[in-house]
């Protein structure tokens, strides 16, 4: 194996495991709401199809951050490239306060829309009201991963979403199983670990950003993220 190759498999088996991390928190929800009942993990289904579209349409915020940053500095434009990861910060920002209250208000009307009903279409609303408040952390996420990617750096993304993984892992026990706190147990954990993932994305991400000349929110600066999200969006509907 040449230089080259080495150099893809080290970026890319980490870009893997990203990946590969990221639904780790449904699945571990599923796995211990399953536990409850019928009706309680049936709306985590609910609130997981939600949930899982409204990422899903942000995604535009890693794949587009990443693609701009790294062609910035493969041109060895370092400054630009840093002046495109604090737009896509502020675009994270303003999309998550956006969505929070969004889902928290529109929450019984997104779980009806699905077919929930009943006792499951209680459980599912109750989810989702409480993941809104993870939401403005988990866009922040995904932009600082975006960043992070684009400089190369996918190491760290998978540090952090293990570490959040398993603090989810442990309250979900505590929450649901030791406080007898049934699903919203379960989402109060997530968003708990959400809450972390994304301090702790605010932290690593500085350093990438430092070189930054322009720090205030550009509407032609984040033009071109929001360009490549209505064309993401398109493609997730």
């Amino acid at each position: 194996m040449n230089f080259t190759d080495r150099r893809i498999v080290a970026l890319a088996v980490p870009a893997l495991g990203s990946l590969a991390v990221e639904p780790l928190y449904v699945l571990v929800d599923t796995a211990i709401v399953g536990r409850l009942g019928t009706a309680q993990l049936g709306g985590l289904a609910i609130a997981a199809t939600v949930l899982s579209f409204v990422v899903a349409g942000c995604n535009f915020l890693t794949y587009g951050t990443t693609e701009r940053i790294a062609r910035c500095i493969g041109a060895g434009r370092r400054d630009e490239a840093a002046d495109v990861g604090v737009q896509a910060v502020w675009l994270a920002v303003i999309v998550g306060v956006i969505l929070a209250p969004i889902l928290l208000l529109a929450a019984p009307t997104l779980a009806s829309a699905i077919g929930a009903g009943g006792e499951v279409a209680g459980y599912a609303e109750t989810y989702l009201r409480i993941s809104a408040l993870g939401i403005p952390f988990v866009v922040f996420a995904l932009a600082a991963q975006g960043v992070q990617r684009g400089a190369s750096d996918y190491r760290t993304a998978v540090v952090v979403l293990l570490l959040a993984n398993a603090v989810n892992v442990v309250l979900e026990l505590v929450f649901v199983y030791g406080l007898d706190l049934g699903v919203p147990g379960s989402a109060w954990s997530t968003v708990i670990a959400q809450v972390g993932a994304g301090l702790a994305f605010a932290v690593v991400v500085r350093r990438h950003l430092a070189r930054s000349r322009h720090r205030r929110p550009s509407r032609a600066g984040m033009a071109p993220l929001m360009r490549a999200g209505t064309h993401l969006l398109l493609r997730v509907v």
